[in-house]
């Protein structure tokens, strides 16, 4: 009976490996777009929106992290990681829906404005880090004096002024079929070096600590990395239809 469990075990393997394979296959090829290498080489450094950060990122700051060893190891590799993150160029695409937004199309100015998020937050084993293109950057307390329920725990952000894009259209049907059929490929690539960084520290005094005592929590909105940027660009399909681009000169 072991035997013949094996088989059927086996069987049903191969009969799901084949139908995960006939689903793969059926998933439509898209073809990358061939971008100048100013858009993006191998060397350059990816920066994603909610995801880990470069390596070595957190250099830039006085806070090592980790624990024990690990601390240790980490403050022995700051200088190399602070030349390499310091030297380096990095590159952040940002898409539709997740930092792309299109307004409403402006009957008198004959055009769509598309706005890209001033920052994007990476993590890293000490928290947040945001990077800033967006000018100004500045941090953003909540509650705000004034809000309905001021009873909760205040917290704070950074947040940026967006990148903004004009894309003309003769008239409103014209913008409407573009967003219609392009709006949900947009996507928006950053390139930058960093520059400048801040830490914003805000100190709050809770009712009562862990000697009953108040206690003051910081509730600052942590690090930032202002970044300097060389390009932007807004295109559609997978970023092979060119829309709009910034360069620094």
């Amino acid at each position: 009976m072991q035997e013949a469990q094996r088989v059927r075990d086996a069987e049903k393997k191969a009969f799901e490996d084949a139908k995960e394979a006939k689903r793969i296959a059926a998933i439509p090829k898209i073809e990358a777009a061939k971008l100048d290498p100013f858009w993006g080489t191998p060397d350059y450094l990816k920066a994603f929106n909610g995801k880990p950060c470069p390596e070595g990122l957190w250099s830039l700051f006085p806070e090592t992290p980790g624990e024990g060893a690990q601390k240790e190891a980490n403050e022995a590799k700051r200088a190399a990681l602070l030349e390499k993150v310091r030297g380096s160029t990095f590159v952040a695409v940002l898409h539709s829906g997740a930092g792309v937004d299109v307004r409403p199309y402006n009957k008198k100015k004959k055009r769509l404005t598309v706005e890209v998020d001033g920052l994007l937050e990476c993590t890293d084993g000490a928290g947040v880090v945001s990077l800033a293109w967006g000018d100004p950057a500045k941090p953003f307390r909540a509650p705000q004096p004034g809000d309905e329920d001021d009873s909760l725990p205040p917290t704070s952000v950074w947040r940026a002024q967006p990148l903004v894009f004009h894309l003309p259209f003769a008239n409103a049907t014209e913008a409407k079929k573009f967003v219609d059929e392009t709006v949900v490929g947009l996507d928006a690539r950053i390139v930058f070096t960093l520059g400048k960084v801040a830490v914003d520290v805000k100190k709050h005094k809770t009712p009562t600590g862990e000697n009953g005592e108040p206690a003051l929590v910081d509730y600052g909105a942590g690090r930032l990395v202002h970044v300097n940027v060389l390009g932007t660009r807004l295109a559609a399909d997978h970023e092979k239809n060119e829309l709009a681009v910034q360069k620094k000169n």
